[in-house]
């Protein structure tokens, strides 16, 4: 999938998070949309297979996890009285959906042989695949990113006035 697809997806995965929690919610979409195309760093670097490593939910994991500790140390020092637990945690989370966006999105395109997403590798090889359509296809692309737009932008009028709804 390309750049807008993959940002389609996240705005779609996120929007459950927009409805329930109106802005904050929103806030997390951004950085979920952010961070979705981190996976891709593959093509950078030759010694990284593409959807190989960090392609998996191992990586999503370990980045997560970094920018919750992140967060919460530069919290901790910040001149201003804030609850940096439940904060990183919330934003290490938001990463780890944001990364899980890009996997889901790579495994609605046919990806055959080695191209497969393979989330759980190396504990277990088996392909996550639903083959649905080319990840140049751009019309779905754009029909991700239009929908992801077009649905947050619900979930957020869901949010703040639901009676137009």
């Amino acid at each position: 999938m390309y750049k807008d697809g993959h940002r389609g997806i996240a705005l779609l995965l996120m929007l459950p998070l927009t409805g329930l929690f109106g802005i904050i919610g929103f806030a997390m979409t951004v950085v979920a949309v952010a961070v979705c195309r981190l996976p891709d760093l593959d093509y950078d670097h030759d010694w990284l297979p593409h959807r190989g490593p960090t392609h998996t939910v191992w990586f999503a994991l370990g980045v997560g996890a970094v920018a919750c500790a992140g967060l919460y140390v530069g919290l901790l020092a910040a001149p201003v009285d804030l609850p940096a637990w439940p904060i990183a945690l919330l934003a290490g989370t938001t990463v780890f959906l944001g990364i899980i966006s890009h996997l889901l999105a790579d495994a609605l395109t046919v990806g055959r042989g080695d191209h497969a997403v393979r989330p759980f590798r190396p504990v277990s090889p088996l392909p996550l695949r639903f083959g649905l359509f080319k990840a140049d296809s751009k019309g779905w692309n754009a029909g991700f990113l239009v929908g992801g737009v077009v649905g947050q932008v619900l979930a957020l009028c869901w949010f703040y006035v639901p009676e137009i709804l």
